[in-house]
């Protein structure tokens, strides 16, 4: 599952912003001038300038204070990333309405949406279960990543993962599979 079209847009529309306002705050990358207007991006620049967001989220609050513009509605989308999940996450299965995506620490449940494509397309070559450093935020009603998942090169063997279907079953069992972030 993806967000819709428009959706998808509009991630990027606020996302892409936010980051030239953080890159530019915190120093990240001074050959990356621009996020938004940049023809080509390399991932691992992007993925610098979305940690240090989550290293300094007090910026999404300054920066919402220098943009007063922005829409109300697109300036809850933007203050709800506040709320990222960001570690290691196990990719236990792929369902029609999202991955689902369990905490390697804390055991947690997500299920989580692309935004452009599918979880699921994103790493279709890869065997799941899949171990990948992520980032994850609120959008709208459901869940997302930042788009740059970083998969480990790990293969698991049938204990591992029978105890992490063992752990999305009792999620979904007891309706603890975390949706939104909100």
């Amino acid at each position: 599952m993806t967000l819709s079209e428009d959706d998808g847009k509009l991630y990027y529309k606020l996302w892409f912003p936010l980051l030239d306002f953080v890159n530019e705050r915190c120093k990240v990358n001074k050959k990356l001038t621009s996020i938004t207007d940049a023809e080509r991006l390399n991932p691992t620049d992007v993925k610098a300038v979305s940690d240090a967001l989550c290293d300094n989220i007090y910026l999404i609050d300054e920066y919402l204070a220098q943009h007063k513009e922005i829409i109300e509605e697109h300036r809850a989308i933007i203050l709800g990333w506040k709320n990222f999940v960001k570690g290691k996450f196990l990719i236990e299965r792929h369902l029609k309405k999202g991955s689902i995506f369990i905490s390697f620490e804390e055991e947690d449940v997500y299920q989580v949406v692309g935004i452009n494509n599918s979880i699921e397309e994103i790493f279709l070559f890869f065997s799941i279960p899949l171990l990948v450093e992520a980032t994850l935020y609120p959008f709208r009603d459901v869940i997302i990543t930042d788009g740059l998942i970083m998969p480990y090169n790990v293969v698991f063997g049938g204990g591992v993962k029978t105890t992490y279907k063992d752990i999305y079953i009792e999620a979904k069992k007891t309706a603890s599979i975390i949706k939104t972030l909100n």
